[in-house]
């Protein structure tokens, strides 16, 4: 009995470098943009999401007026 757990010890060791070697393979493949693009692609992100939130925000202040009106 000892023995097979000494075995699985082994084994998931192997296993978990196996698993690693997987990942670092897989970062490998990894094609990284270049500096100016990744620039421009997080401005874009940040426009967007400033106007989609002042969207969402004055969305937000008109339903709860027409709320507040039908309540009273």
């Amino acid at each position: 009995m000892a023995e097979n757990t000494k075995a699985a010890g082994k084994g998931d060791k192997s296993q978990g470098r196996t698993w690693w070697d997987g990942v670092k393979a897989e970062f490998r493949k990894i094609v990284w943009t270049d500096r100016p693009t990744l620039i421009r692609q997080t401005i874009v992100v940040t426009v967007v999401t400033v106007i989609l939130g002042a969207l969402i925000s004055i969305m937000d202040a008109g339903i709860l007026r027409v709320l507040n009106l039908l309540i009273r």
